[in-house]
């Protein structure tokens, strides 16, 4: 595959993820949260294991259960906060703090792992937090709110979880970690559900559209496609290709929900989008220099 291909797919995938969430957010309305999301993530689960099944990808050792499992598990705590915030502030708001989640990545990469960053990661860090502050701060979106503060909380541990699937990827099948993810938070959200929630499939017909387009399109076939692409795509540019979904997010809430964007939100929204650039500009620094010297 081409380097253009897998970006312009990643792309797409990054603009269905985004769709997500204005397609979320009406479905919370008729169910509750973590029945939501064992419907979402169990469907997703299980048609990417029939896929990986049919094409003989689906051989499963005791290492990538194990893998599978730890993130699985970390990855449904982040998405259960990220779930509840949604339900409590707007689309907007909720998609830009999850897409700033990148900005945890070096603390808990310094303060945990002890790996030293460069000057323009702290730089990018905290223009990042600067950026979220005004998001959050909107007057028009209505200040920090319970819906915020658990979509923040939610961005934290999906940092976490960022740094160890980079762990686990590394060692082993990078398709089988991410069917074993999947299947684990629909599992623990059916758990929860069923012991703090009366669970249900009583939607509407069009909250089971969008449910179907979640479990299938967002979950199973992103999830897959996403981790396929990654082959050929340079990290730094994958970084910049993520920071689009919370900008499709946002677009696609106002384009089906009626939400309202103000200029406050929309400043702190590009200070974001800026800041996640910050840490790979070194390389482009280093190269031109090289060029240079080379002249």
């Amino acid at each position: 595959m081409k380097r253009w291909k897998a970006e312009f797919i990643m792309i797409l995938i990054m603009a269905f993820w985004g769709l997500s969430f204005s397609l979320t957010k009406p479905i919370l309305k008729d169910i509750e949260i973590f029945n939501f999301m064992a419907l979402r993530f169990l469907i997703g689960g299980g048609i990417v294991a029939i896929i990986l099944f049919l094409l003989g990808h689906l051989k499963i050792t005791r290492e990538q259960l194990f893998g599978g499992i730890i993130t699985g598990t970390v990855l449904f705590c982040a998405f259960t906060f990220h779930t509840i915030g949604l339900k409590y502030t707007s689309v907007a708001k909720n998609a830009f703090i999850v897409g700033s989640s990148v900005i945890f990545v070096p603390f808990i990469a310094t303060y945990i792992r002890k790996e030293k960053q460069s000057k323009l990661t702290w730089v990018g860090t905290y223009m990042a937090m600067l950026g979220l502050a005004l998001v959050t701060l909107e007057g028009q979106q209505g200040g920090i709110n319970f819906g915020d503060l658990m979509t923040l909380v939610g961005s934290i541990i999906l940092a976490y979880y960022i740094l160890l699937v980079e762990e686990y990827v590394k060692k082993y099948d990078a398709k089988v970690i991410a069917t074993i993810q999947i299947s684990v938070v629909g599992i623990l959200s059916l758990i929860v559900s069923l012991m703090i929630e009366t669970p249900t499939i009583s939607m509407s017909s069009e909250a089971w559209k969008g449910m179907l387009f979640l479990g299938v399109v967002c979950t199973a076939l992103a999830y897959l496609v996403s981790n396929i692409t990654q082959k050929y795509i340079p990290a730094t540019n994958m970084a910049l290709i993520c920071t689009l979904e919370p900008i499709f997010a946002a677009l696609f809430g106002w384009m089906f929900l009626s939400e309202i964007i103000g200029l406050q939100a929309v400043i702190g929204g590009s200070i974001i989008m800026i800041s996640v650039v910050m840490p790979h500009m070194g390389i482009v620094i280093k190269k031109v220099g090289r060029l240079v010297q080379a002249e």
